[in-house]
């Protein structure tokens, strides 16, 4: 891929100067990464669940920062999402992303929102390109 990738700080999902976005703080974890977030209301879809779109955009951003932080600079190839249950806004979240599978140029990963119950919102598995 000949496409150069510039970070900085004006992502919708992580930049925190993005006064318009998410600012979703994404730590490292044993096995990948993870970020603890509650939902702003203007997230919402249906009266106070988050629309499906921003859902999809987490579990994204959750498996381009696992793959990073493994060592991959990438982007998104392909983004299979299941939501299994409403999240709802104003609630606490936290939501995780591991490398599963590196191959050639394709890097593959799985990302999951659960809430403080552990109960399972919402999943993805993800095929991003390797971006050297």
């Amino acid at each position: 891929m000949n496409t150069e990738v510039l970070m900085d700080d004006y992502c919708f999902a992580c930049g925190k100067s993005n006064e318009n976005g998410l600012r979703l703080r994404i730590l490292e974890s044993d096995d990948g990464v993870r970020a603890a977030f509650i939902a702003p209301k203007w997230a919402q879809g249906y009266k106070n669940v988050v629309h499906g779109g921003i859902i999809s955009t987490i579990l994204d951003e959750m498996a381009v920062w696992a793959a990073y932080k493994s060592g991959y600079k990438s982007v998104t190839a392909e983004l299979n999402v299941r939501i299994k249950q409403a999240m709802k806004i104003g609630r606490e979240y936290s939501a995780q992303a591991k490398v599963i599978a590196v191959k050639h140029q394709l890097v593959t990963a799985a990302s999951k929102i659960v809430d403080e119950n552990n109960t399972l919102i919402a999943l993805a598995d993800v095929k991003l390109i390797k971006n050297d």
